[in-house]
């Protein structure tokens, strides 16, 4: 069975910095750029796509959600690349909330708040495996 991919919107003041942090610092790859100075990464079974905050807000009509009140879950392929991540999360000036551990049902993960303030769990599950696309599937 595959999970269908979910889109995350979020509102930032710098686009910029944003794109420095996930390119430079994490070593995404953009997915897809907009004219509106939007981006969108695709990782771990989401499209994350980061906006403007003002263009955000004027297009949805409401507040755009600040100081951490998005939690998002990145799935990786292997045990080694969460503790990658966090390492160059925490180089790149982010805050690791929680280092990388074992957990429950054989999960191994750890959590860090991006310069923007939203909370991320890095994650390896030996249920789950990434697809070519970026989708999470069953295996592992």
């Amino acid at each position: 069975m595959r999970p269908t991919m979910n889109m995350v919107m979020i509102g930032v003041e710098d686009v910029g910095a944003v794109r420095g942090f996930y390119e430079d610092g994490l070593g995404w790859v953009a997915w897809r750029t907009g004219g509106s100075g939007s981006v969108m990464y695709r990782t771990g079974g989401v499209v994350l796509v980061f906006l403007a905050a003002g263009y955000l807000a004027a297009e949805r009509g409401v507040a755009v959600p600040r100081g951490g009140a998005t939690s998002l879950a990145s799935f990786v392929a292997s045990r080694n690349e969460v503790d990658d991540a966090l390492l160059r999360a925490a180089a790149a000036g982010a805050v690791v909330t929680s280092p990388p551990r074992d957990r429950d049902g054989g999960l191994y993960s750890g959590y860090f708040d991006d310069p923007q303030g939203v909370s991320w769990e890095v994650v390896w599950s030996p249920n789950m495996a990434l697809a070519e696309d970026g989708s999470l599937v069953a295996g592992g």
